[in-house]
């Protein structure tokens, strides 16, 4: 899937713009994950396979820490009604961290792009 580079070949610009490159795809794959559990919740595919919870069943089936399959459950459910942080991260406009933070807020304030994640 990836090609080994020689990334002393690259300039600067270059690899930061491969890194925002491959930050925006790993976003637009989060989106696809959250729409896969989701439906997989509905589904209640967890009790079905003896787990639980949903968190303890994607840790296990993603390889995750049960943390970050929280975090992934919880953001999914949180912006089960928040179609606009969907759609920003399924354009990889954002990252996880900020749909996830923006999802703990419960009216709509924009994607506030101009304040970092810590500021979020």
């Amino acid at each position: 899937m990836f090609v080994t580079m020689r990334f002393d070949q690259l300039t600067t610009d270059e690899l930061e713009r491969r890194l925002v490159e491959s930050r925006r795809a790993r976003s637009q794959l989060d989106a696809h994950d959250i729409d896969v559990i989701e439906e997989l919740d509905r589904r209640q595919t967890a009790t079905g396979d003896g787990c639980r919870s949903l968190s303890e069943w994607v840790a296990a089936r993603l390889d995750l820490s049960l943390d970050s399959a929280r975090r992934l459950v919880r953001t999914m459910r949180r912006t089960a009604h928040r179609p606009e942080l969907r759609e920003a991260l399924a354009s990889g406009e954002v990252s996880f961290d900020r749909v996830e933070a923006l999802s703990r807020i419960p009216e709509d304030v924009g994607l506030l792009a101009h304040l970092d994640i810590s500021g979020v």
